[in-house]
């Protein structure tokens, strides 16, 4: 097994959905339907239980007919590739057994002579408190936290019908070019550096190679290549906003953020995948812009 697979998602009073259960496919998976529906509910639904960060806050919005006294749910169960690190943590996590349509607890082995694939149920709740609480239910009914590192290592990717991918295209704090390259001294060396360097001559070794990887990847899929790091133009919450990804075009390096909507959406979701490396979980909304 080399993918993280979600075979079961329950919802529970999340935003407009009262209760969903659904099997998903193995593969890929179109949901289809009117406006106001849920569709993109359920995408945010899988986005919060395998978020990457720690939300701060949760809106009273995200709790069915605001009632945040009653909270709300979102489970799944998932089949985990080992590249996850589910079975390296420091408190274990014991898988349940699929059957098919349900998780089961596991029976002694070669008690009914059939085999089963391992499975975890993975757990967001919406407390009244408007706080999440993030948990791993074992086997025998306990639950342990979830916590933030196993989330990010799961490897949700994250395609929306807007522009906000863009920001994964410049180096702001928390974007998916700024984790690629994995640099914490990188925005204090620039700031002092800012009048008088080449940008991509203060990256270290590794994110050097990074950034050598992703040009790589994108001339595989066809995208702009001749990667580099400079002064953009845009604008941003600091100076490090203004440093993106350019490429060259006609002998000329511009800024991968004034291309077409299209490449810069592909672009994005190429650099979330080198980001994540094998097979990660991936919610593209809104799939035909």
């Amino acid at each position: 097994m080399s993918a993280s697979i979600i075979y079961h998602l329950a919802i529970e009073r999340f935003r407009g959905i009262k209760t969903l259960s659904w099997h998903p496919a193995k593969g890929a998976n179109v949901i289809l339907g009117g406006g106001d529906v849920g569709k993109t509910t359920i995408l945010d639904a899988i986005g919060l239980l395998l978020s990457p960060t720690n939300p701060t806050t949760v809106p009273d919005t995200d709790y069915h007919a605001r009632d945040i006294e009653k909270g709300f749910s979102v489970e799944a169960v998932l089949a985990l590739s080992p590249a996850s690190g589910i079975n390296d943590q420091v408190k274990p996590s014991w898988p349940w057994e699929w059957k098919g349509s349900e998780a089961v607890v596991p029976s002694a082995d070669g008690e009914d002579g059939t085999k089963s694939e391992s499975v975890y149920r993975l757990r967001v709740h919406g407390t009244a408190d408007l706080e999440l609480a993030y948990e791993i239910v074992q086997p025998d009914g306990s639950t342990d936290n979830f916590p933030v590192a196993l989330r990010r290592a799961i490897g949700l990717v994250r395609l929306g019908g807007d522009d906000r991918n863009d920001r994964d295209l410049r180096l702001v704090q928390g974007s998916a070019l700024d984790r690629l390259l994995s640099d914490k001294g990188l925005r204090s060396r620039l700031a002092s550096q800012f009048a008088k360097s080449n940008v991509k001559n203060e990256l270290k070794e590794d994110a050097s190679e990074a950034l050598t990887a992703l040009d790589l990847a994108f001339k595989e899929k066809s995208l702009p290549d001749s990667l580099d790091l400079a002064i953009t133009g845009a604008q941003g919450l600091s100076i490090t906003a203004l440093i993106g990804l350019t490429a060259e075009h006609e002998g000329v390096q511009l800024p991968l953020a004034s291309w077409g909507a299209g490449t810069r959406r592909l672009a994005a979701l190429a650099i979330a995948e080198q980001n994540q490396g094998e097979a990660p979980i991936t919610l593209v909304d809104e799939v035909e812009r």
